[in-house]
């Protein structure tokens, strides 16, 4: 008897969906991308107030 094996069962493995995996990645992507925006958008930012304070010197400059 102790010869004999009762029969076991298959594995059986999980595999998540792919859309599970693929929004995993996904998600580091998007935080890696709006942080590389939000430097850009400072940026920008910075670049428009400086153009402002020219415009607005050059002014001041014809007037006077």
């Amino acid at each position: 008897m102790p010869d004999e094996k009762k029969p076991q069962r298959p594995e059986i493995f999980f595999l998540p969906p792919l859309r599970m995996v693929l929004a995993f990645f996904d998600r580091d992507r998007k935080k890696r991308e709006s942080e590389k925006d939000a430097s850009q958008q400072e940026e920008s930012k910075e670049k428009d107030v400086k153009r402002i304070i020219n415009r607005l010197n050059d002014e001041d400059e014809k007037t006077n």
